[in-house]
């Protein structure tokens, strides 16, 4: 008797681990296609709005520029643009000292994170998109490295 009931429950265990990796499976992993591609070749970008931003900062709270959060209702995804103020100086090299100002998009409800850098010569950069329906939100964060130190900047979440 206690054989036959502990195959029965064995059998219960693996057909509930079945049934709920056939759910997670056919859910999520449709759910997140746009996670990472580019907002623009995906035409995601054609009804994209800013719904929060943020003054980016340096360290000695000067402002550096803009960072956006940035959705698009057809496809519910967000990504982040930061525009500098004025075009970004040399950066990422010993000589420089610092780092070239970068934007992320970061979605709560996982940690996923994309970022953009902007290089030399450039003042805007935006980065690659993550899924954003409801309930998932994702905020947008600015990283500023100038002579008087690095700065974080962050968007309200949408």
């Amino acid at each position: 008797m206690r054989t036959r009931m502990r195959n029965f429950a064995r059998l219960g265990i693996v057909a509930g681990s079945l049934g709920l990796a056939l759910i997670a499976g056919t859910g999520g992993a449709q759910a997140y296609t746009y996670d990472g591609t580019n907002p623009s070749s995906t035409g995601c970008s054609a009804d994209g709005r800013t719904v929060a931003s943020a003054t980016a900062r340096n360290a000695a709270g000067a402002s550096f520029g803009t960072i956006e959060l940035r959705y698009s209702l057809n496809c519910h995804t967000a990504w982040a643009r930061m525009t500098l103020n004025y075009p970004e100086s040399d950066c990422d090299n010993a000589s420089a000292g610092y780092a070239c100002t970068r934007g992320y998009i970061i979605r709560n409800n996982d940690g996923r994170t994309y970022s953009c850098k902007i290089s030399p010569g450039q003042t805007q950069c935006y980065t690659p998109q993550v899924y954003d329906k409801d309930p998932l939100t994702s905020f947008a964060q600015a990283y500023v490295d100038a002579a008087t130190g690095e700065s974080n900047t962050r968007t309200a979440s949408y």
